[in-house]
C-alpha cells in the first residue's frame, strides 16, 4: 500500500486525499450487518464526495441532508426515472434532517413529497404553508453527553412538548410519520442511545392514546469511528440498541439512522509535504501545505485531534506541525511525535475522511487538497 500512495504523491503532488471505497464498503456492510433492521441514511455533510454517494447509493443506502444543495447531489442519481418512481424514491431515499428550512427550499421541497424533520410550532406552519406535501419527522433533545460535537442546545424539542407538536401537526392538516432524534456526534457514552431510545419510547405510546400512530423512529446518527482503542467496539453498541428496540416498540416500526462519520472517517489518508521548519522557544515546529483552514478544518468544528505519521524512521521527539496561512491560528497539533524531518519529506494522517474536506476553504489563496479514489 505504501508504493501505491508513493505513486499517487508523485502523479498528484500533495495536499492530496486518498479516499478508499473497500473501506467505505466494509464500513457500511458492517453497519448493515449488527443493525439488519435499520436502513442507513448516510450523513451527507460528513463528506459529500459524489464518488462517495455513488458508491453508497449502489450499496442500497438511503441519504440524510441538510439543504437543498445535498438533496439535489443525491437527486442527481434518479433523475432519468419516470415521475412517479422518483417521488417514491425520494420519499423511501431521503431524509430531510435539518429542523429548520428556509422558504425558498420548502416551496422546491413540496413537489418531491419529502421527509422532513421539524421541532418547533414555526416551523409546522412554513412547512405547511410551503411545503404540506411533505411528511414530517418531530425530533426531540435528547441527552448528549460524552460526545465530541454536543448538539442537543441547537435543536429539538423537549421530549415533554413532543406530543403536543404532534398532535399540532395532525391539527394543521398534515402527517407525522414518525420521531428522530440525535444523540450527539462521536457518541462514546452508549448510554445515551439507551436514553434516548426510552424517551422516544414515552413519545410513541403517548402519541398513539391521543390517536395518532407514528411509523418510524430516526435513530440519528453519532455511531463512533474507531479513531483509537479507546473507541469500544461498534458490536457493543449495537447490542444495546437493537436489544432497546426490541423491548420498547412495535415490530412492524421503520427504523432510520444516519451515519456519517462511522462509514467515512476511516477511509481517507491524507499526505501532506513539510515546506518549513523552525526552532520556536526550543520545540521543533514543522510547517506543512495544508492546516485548520483547509484539510484539518475537522480540529476546528468537529473538535478532532489528528496525528501524524512518517515515512521515515528515527528516535522520535516531541514538535508542532502547524499549517502554511498567515494566521497563527493555524496549528494542528503542538504535541506531536516524529522523527528528524527535513523539508519536502511527506507526513500522512489517517482516519480523516469524515468532515475535513467538507468544511475545506480558500483562505490565503490556498486551494484544497486533491482528492484521489482507489478500489472503486
Amino acid at each position: 500500500m505504501a508504493e501505491q500512495f508513493k505513486s499517487i504523491i508523485e502523479k498528484h503532488g500533495t495536499p492530496v486525499l486518498v479516499v478508499d471505497h473497500e473501506i467505505i464498503k466494509a464500513n457500511y456492510m458492517e453497519f448493515k450487518t449488527n443493525l439488519p433492521n435499520v436502513q442507513v441514511y448516510y450523513a451527507v455533510k460528513a463528506n459529500p464526495d459524489k464518488e462517495i454517494l455513488k458508491t453508497l447509493f449502489e450499496l442500497g443506502a438511503s441519504f440524510d441532508v441538510a439543504s437543498f444543495e445535498e438533496f439535489s447531489m443525491v437527486h442527481e442519481f434518479i433523475k432519468d426515472l419516470p415521475d412517479d418512481e422518483r417521488h417514491q424514491f425520494i420519499y423511501d431515499k431521503i431524509i430531510y434532517a435539518n429542523t429548520i428550512k428556509p422558504i425558498e427550499t420548502l416551496k422546491k421541497l413540496n413537489p418531491y413529497r419529502p421527509l422532513v424533520t421539524y421541532d418547533n410550532i414555526d416551523e409546522l406552519k412554513k412547512i405547511k404553508k410551503h411545503c404540506p406535501k411533505a411528511g414530517l419527522v418531530i425530533r426531540i433533545k435528547v441527552p448528549n453527553t460524552g460526545s465530541m460535537v454536543e448538539l442537543s442546545s441547537k435543536f429539538g424539542i423537549d421530549p415533554g412538548d413532543a406530543v403536543d407538536l404532534v398532535v399540532e401537526a395532525f391539527n394543521l392538516g398534515l402527517v407525522v410519520e414518525g420521531l428522530s432524534f440525535h444523540v450527539g456526534s462521536q457518541c462514546t457514552n452508549f448510554e445515551n442511545f439507551v436514553q434516548a431510545l426510552n424517551l422516544a419510547a414515552s413519545i410513541f405510546k403517548e402519541a398513539k392514546s391521543q390517536g395518532h400512530e407514528l411509523k418510524i423512529l430516526d435513530i440519528g446518527g453519532g455511531f463512533p469511528a474507531p479513531y483509537d482503542d479507546s473507541v469500544k467496539p461498534f458490536k457493543e453498541l449495537s447490542n444495546k440498541i437493537s436489544s432497546e428496540i426490541e423491548r420498547l416498540f412495535p415490530k412492524d416500526i421503520e427504523i432510520f439512522a444516519e451515519p456519517g462519520r462511522f462509514i467515512v472517517a476511516t477511509s481517507a489518508t491524507l499526505f501532506t509535504k513539510i515546506i518549513g521548519k523552525s526552532i520556536r522557544d526550543g520545540k521543533l515546529y514543522y510547517y506543512i501545505n495544508d492546516g485548520v483552514y483547509h484539510s484539518f478544518s475537522g480540529v476546528v468544528f468537529d473538535h478532532c485531534q489528528y496525528h501524524f505519521n512518517s515515512f521515515k524512521d528515527g528516535q522520535r521527539k516531541i514538535c508542532a506541525v502547524v499549517g502554511q496561512t498567515c494566521d497563527a491560528f493555524d496549528s494542528i497539533s503542538l504535541a506531536e511525535e516524529l522523527p528528524e524531518l527535513e523539508i519536502e519529506d511527506i507526513l500522512y494522517t489517517e482516519n480523516i475522511g469524515a468532515y475535513s474536506t467538507a468544511s475545506s476553504t480558500n483562505f490565503n489563496g490556498f486551494p484544497p487538497a486533491k482528492v484521489v479514489h482507489v478500489n472503486k
